[in-house]
C-alpha cells in the first residue's frame, strides 16, 4: 500500500487534517482530466455519493472491487477514486444479490463515495497513456487522444525489446519487423491498429488483443506487444495518487496496489 499526502507531507507536524467537500474534489479532478473529454460511450464522474460530503481521506484504485471497498472502509477513507467505472449501463433495480448493486449498497452503508475517471484519464496530460509511454521509455512522444506515439532509443528486435519491459506477463505478435516507432494505448486499444499503421508505427503496445485483431496486425506488418489490460493501467495508479496529493494539500491520498485477476501458471513448480 502506497500512501501520499499533499505538500504538507514533508512537514508532518503541520499536517492539518484538512477537509474538502466532495464537489470541490471533483472540480480538482476535472482540471486534471476533464470529464467532458471522456468517450461518448463511457460513464465517468460521481458514481455514488453526496457532493456535499466532507472528504479528508481518498483511496485511488484501478477497479471498484469488493476488496477495494472493504480496504477503504477499514482504513476510514471517505472517497474512492477508480479508473474503471462501477456503473456502465442504467440500472433497472437495486438487487443486493447482484454485484454492482451489492457494491453500491456497501458504499452507501459505509459512508463511502465513489468517483470514476476512465477514458478522460487515459487521454489526459500525465494520465494513463503518458505513464504507459514513460514505462516504455519512448522518446519524442506525440499525443493522439488515448494514443501516444514515440520512438525507442535504439532499434531492437521485438523479442528483445518486449522481454525488457517492466511487465509481469507479455504476449507478442511478431510481424517480422524490428521495433523503432511505437504506438502505446492503455487498456483495450487494438481498434487503433490502423491508425498506428497510418502514423508509421511498426509496433502497437496495448492490452486485451483478440485473435483476429492479432492476425490482422501480423498481416498488416505491425508488431503487437500485449502486457494485458491490467498491466497497461495499474502502473498509473501510484503516479496519479501522488499527483492528486500535490493538488489536494492536507488531504490524505493513498494508492491501492493489487495483482492482476489473471494468474500466469506457466513455469510454476507443481
Amino acid at each position: 500500500m502506497i500512501q501520499t499526502r499533499g505538500c504538507f507531507d514533508k512537514h508532518p507536524l503541520f499536517y492539518s487534517g484538512k477537509r474538502m467537500r466532495l464537489n470541490e474534489v471533483i472540480s480538482v479532478l476535472d482540471t486534471l482530466a476533464p470529464f467532458e473529454s471522456a468517450e461518448a460511450w463511457d460513464n465517468v464522474g460521481l458514481m455514488v455519493g453526496d457532493p456535499r460530503q466532507e472528504i479528508s481521506s481518498i483511496l485511488v484504485a484501478l477497479d471498484p472491487s469488493s476488496d477495494v471497498i472493504e480496504h477503504a472502509r477499514m482504513t476510514k477513507a471517505d472517497l474512492i477514486i477508480t479508473h474503471h467505472p462501477l456503473i456502465f449501463s442504467p440500472l433497472k433495480r437495486l438487487d443486493f444479490s447482484e454485484s454492482v448493486s451489492r457494491k453500491i449498497n456497501r458504499l452507501i452503508t459505509s459512508g463511502l463515495s465513489l468517483v470514476s475517471m476512465h477514458t478522460n484519464l487515459d487521454a489526459a496530460e500525465h494520465g494513463i497513456a503518458d505513464v504507459l509511454a514513460e514505462a516504455l521509455s519512448l522518446k519524442g512522444i506525440q499525443s493522439f487522444g488515448m494514443m501516444r506515439i514515440g520512438a525507442i532509443m535504439k532499434e531492437r528486435s521485438l523479442r528483445a525489446w518486449a522481454g525488457s519491459l517492466p511487465f509481469q506477463t507479455v504476449r507478442i505478435v511478431d510481424a517480422a519487423r524490428p521495433v523503432k516507432k511505437v504506438c502505446a494505448c492503455p487498456g483495450s486499444g487494438s481498434e487503433y491498429l490502423w491508425k498506428a499503421r497510418e502514423l508509421g508505427c511498426d509496433t502497437l503496445v496495448t492490452g486485451d488483443v483478440k485473435y483476429h485483431a492479432a492476425l490482422d496486425a501480423q498481416e498488416a506488418g505491425i508488431n503487437i506487444v500485449d502486457p494485458g489490460h491490467f498491466g497497461t493501467e495499474q502502473i498509473a495508479v501510484k503516479p496519479f495518487a501522488q499527483k492528486l496529493g500535490t493538488e489536494l494539500p492536507g488531504i490524505e491520498v493513498k494508492a491501492y496496489e493489487t495483482r492482476d485477476v489473471f494468474t500466469n501458471i506457466k513455469g510454476e513448480n507443481n
